[in-house]
């Protein structure tokens, strides 16, 4: 099962990242909320100039509540110091919103995010009655973002669900907001899940601060860009129109990937005559991400008798490393942890071993250790996984948003992800591949790429032979998991109860299809994750028989369930994120009686693109026929721009395996 917990220690503590959060696992109460509990903003009169406005935008946009009309953003910086008592910038945040209502009882839930670097100071509604503006006298709702119950977190969320009573309604929400660091006012997107006409982002910059605002996705956008000077400040003015709506879909490719969006970096900065550091070069993110990692204040001596019993009974090196390995994995629960400094510092080894839970910093640091004090040459890392597009030489926080271990063995970097159970020693989850990881190196550190793999390296192999007697349909398979497949199996095999787990097998070889019936299911060593996975069992498919006029049609193949759900349909706006690559490779053969013959079989399929490509085969000896499949995905994205290409694709595949052949006597 692959992991959906967020990262804690994540470095994108912004509006962006708890945005994300929010919808992940709070929209739908929101909605429900929105429905159910507003605060109406009518019996209001609907001023004639918004009514036509609503009544014209509704036309455009048929499947929106609501319509920001603007959305304005203005910050401004200050000096003062952070809770380690240095001294840092301090930036604040107005902001304003307009919106329309596009339908009678319409309308949309507003929210606001915050935590210790980010403090709400004012959050207000108000509400246009004919050509007046009323202040709403309530609040908006406080809530936590996460569930305290499974995570250290001090996000918190503060939204107004606006209801719109009659189309043309319109409601307004300022805030004030105050990031008491820099460093932690991270990225700003465009977009939001509301259309809006134009969107404002402003900088107002003294001359004492040196700051760079790099833009990621710019390119098409039609962004309009301001620079102006005056009284010692320079104000940089971002200004794009006419915005979309920005749907949640399934798997779609992450915003950073496709949406505009400025990542904000504090250069440098000027306080009573002296020049202080902010993120100039790569170097000062990694002093800074450093410098939080030596106040874990770890006790390696208090991890001694763990180890000890850890590494009884291993006889060389890689299995000792294996044992340390797998027993942070196995024995250390992962739990996120995101409250202020405490969420970037990472909980001390000893702790996380005493405690058996940690976040992705504390597991890497427990790991490190361990590693150390049995005298390899392990080092603590951050990296950013696939989700975030930046490079380690892009000086930001938003860069990084997880930890692992890297191990110098053999003269070969290993990446060690304790969080990602069951992945095996000398494997990488997919989710880091292709990333620069950040190793530290006492005062210094190294940049190195986490290794690509192919689909062939994370591969389904099935491979079952049948017999045809009479109506009946019977045979064997054996199925054959490896890389991150292997890994996902065993990440929702594991949880199961031990009631559940042979229902789990049998369901797996049955392809989750009601016509295959299996039997007598054996498997590999499940409690070895260093081998691959094999699946067997007697499969009956008697119901796949088909008889009409005395012969026999019978198909022979599966179109994975699993593709179906990457076929897009006219409303899909964005592209596809597998969040891995990988291959399935398939060998069904079928033995029928003497005195029958195969009267037909499908042509011979090959396809081929830049990012997949498929090959399926049917062959005749005898009175045998076998099906030899290809299928591998070499690129986990899909663009929108290539849908055609994917969706013809897939339908091919779908219609050569949906084929039934005849079987007729001779």
């Amino acid at each position: 099962m692959k992991q959906t917990l967020p990262m804690a220690g994540s470095s994108d503590r912004t509006p962006a990242h708890f945005a994300r959060t929010w919808r992940a696992i709070g929209y739908s109460v929101l909605t429900f909320i929105s429905v159910c509990c507003y605060e109406v903003a009518a019996a209001q009169a609907v001023h004639p100039e918004d009514l036509n406005e609503a009544e014209s935008l509704a036309r455009v946009h048929k499947d929106e509540q609501a319509f920001c009309r603007s959305s304005y953003h203005f910050f401004t910086f200050g000096k003062g110091t952070n809770a380690l008592n240095d001294k840092v910038v301090v930036v604040q945040e107005e902001a304003e919103m307009e919106f329309l209502g596009l339908k009678k009882y319409g309308g949309l839930t507003y929210a606001e995010f915050y935590n210790k670097f980010i403090r709400l100071k004012q959050f207000k509604k108000s509400v246009k009655v004919g050509s007046k503006w009323v202040l709403s006298d309530r609040s908006g709702i406080d809530r936590s973002v996460t569930d305290e119950n499974i995570f250290f977190d001090d996000s918190r969320v503060q939204y107004f669900p606006i209801r719109f009573n009659n189309q043309g309604n319109v409601a307004r929400v300022t805030v004030k907001k105050e990031y008491t660091d820099a460093k932690y006012l991270t990225r700003i997107f465009f977009h939001s899940f509301y259309p809006i006409k134009e969107q404002v982002i402003e900088f107002k910059v003294p001359e004492w601060l040196s700051i760079d605002f790099k833009t990621f996705n710019f390119e098409g956008a039609k962004i309009e860009k301001k620079q102006t000077q005056k009284g010692g400040y320079t104000n940089y003015v971002f200004i794009m129109k006419d915005l979309p709506a920005r749907t949640s879909e399934f798997k779609q490719i992450g915003k950073a990937y496709t949406d505009p969006h400025i990542v904000i970096q504090v250069k440098s900065f000027e306080a009573k005559g002296e020049v202080l550091q902010g993120f100039d070069k790569v170097n000062d993110v990694y002093n800074w991400n450093n410098r939080l990692y030596k106040m874990a204040n770890n006790d390696p001596e208090k991890l001694k008798a763990t180890l000890t019993k850890i590494t009884a009974g291993a006889t060389n090196d890689q299995d000792k490393i294996k044992a340390i390995y797998y027993y942070v994995q196995d024995k250390v629960r992962y739990i996120a942890y995101e409250d202020g400094y405490s969420g970037y510092i990472p909980t001390s080894a000893q702790e996380v071993l005493a405690n058996k839970y940690g976040d992705c910093k504390g597991m890497a640091n427990l790991l490190t250790e361990f590693l150390k004090l049995a005298g390899y040459d392990a080092h603590f890392t951050w990296i950013g996984t696939r989700q975030l597009p930046y490079p380690q030489s892009t000086p930001a926080l938003c860069v990084n948003n997880h930890a692992i271990t890297t191990l110098y063995f053999k003269g070969k970097e290993y990446f060690l992800d304790a969080t990602e159970k069951y992945v095996p020693f000398g494997e990488n989850a997919y989710r880091i591949q292709g990333k620069e990881a950040m190793i530290a190196n006492g005062d210094k550190f190294d940049i190195k790429k986490v290794p690509l793999t192919t689909g062939d390296e994370h591969k389904v192999f099935t491979k079952a032979s049948f017999n045809l007697n009479n109506e009946q349909l019977k045979g064997n398979i054996q199925v054959t998991l490896t890389g991150n497949e292997r890994k996902d199996f065993h990440q929702e095999y594991q949880e199961l109860p031990n009631t559940s787990r042979e229902k789990f097998l049998n369901g797996f070889l049955e392809f989750n299809n009601d016509n295959v019936e299996a039997s007598d299911v054996k498997t590999s060593d499940l409690n070895n994750r260093d081998i691959p996975i094999t699946i067997s069992g007697n499969i009956d498919l008697s119901n796949y028989v088909q008889s009409i006029a005395g012969n026999k049609y019978i198909n022979l193949d599966f179109f994975p369930k699993t593709l179906e759900r990457y076929m897009p349909d006219e409303k899909r706006k964005s592209g596809y994120d597998f969040d891995y690559v990988l291959s399935y490779e398939d060998e069904f053969s079928l033995t029928i009686p003497a005195g029958n013959k195969f009267a037909d079989v499908p042509e011979k399929l090959e396809l081929k693109q830049e990012g997949y490509e498929f090959r399926g085969e049917y062959t005749i000896t005898g009175n045998k026929i076998t099906l030899k499949k290809y299928l591998v995905i070499k690129n986990s994205m899909i663009d929108k721009k290539d849908f055609t290409n994917w969706k013809n694709f897939l339908e091919s595949i779908k219609s050569f395996s949906s084929y039934f052949f005849s079987i007729t006597t001779k």
